[in-house]
């Protein structure tokens, strides 16, 4: 009987070990133990969207980013590839003063249209994050960030091809801020 128990227990004590093995596994090889942050990010999401004054929208899915906190001028600081809504996206570029008018036509000539934006896997994006095909527009933001210096706000969104100028009802973001160059 005393066996039985011994064999039991020992039986329970590794199960309980593979479970905790596996469950502490889901989170190994990710930088801050998060699923979105690919590989050479070296700060966390929210400390770095605190640093540039920018959240992510209401609801945006399938986040994925990368952080350089020590990226030269001109090089990117952030990037951030996500799934959002045109309502969403609208409500942010104008909560946000990346866009003040025209939310419902972006091709008054303002912004670059067609393929644009930066390739994601050329950023060090991760999660199988495709470059945003067209139509899409880049809309280029400079802002001014920490310590007075201007960083430079680009924000890549799919268009609708029925509606061209109008955000597609669910569509593909990449949002990158890097601190731009001093003159």
């Amino acid at each position: 009987m005393r066996r039985q128990w011994w064999v039991a227990g020992s039986g329970c004590a590794l199960l309980a070990l593979g479970v905790g093995g596996w469950l502490g596994s889901l989170n190994r090889g990710y930088p801050f133990g998060d699923a979105r942050a690919c590989a050479g990010s070296d700060v966390p999401l929210q400390q770095e969207l605190d640093v540039v004054r920018l959240p992510l929208p209401d609801g945006a899915e399938n986040v994925h980013y990368v952080t350089h906190s020590t990226a030269a001028p001109g090089d990117v600081r952030l990037a951030v590839t996500f799934r959002s809504t045109s309502h969403a996206m609208q409500a942010y570029l104008r909560k946000y003063k990346i866009v003040t008018e025209g939310l419902h036509t972006l091709d008054d000539g303002r912004f670059a249209l067609g393929d644009v934006g930066a390739d994601p896997s050329h950023l060090g994006l991760c999660g199988k994050a495709a470059p945003i095909q067209a139509p899409a527009v880049l809309i280029d933001k400079q802002r001014e960030g920490l310590g007075r210096q201007e960083d430079t706000v680009d924000i890549t969104v799919q268009l609708s091809p029925d509606i061209y100028g109008n955000i597609r009802p669910t569509t593909s973001v990449l949002l990158t801020v890097s601190e731009s160059p001093r003159p």
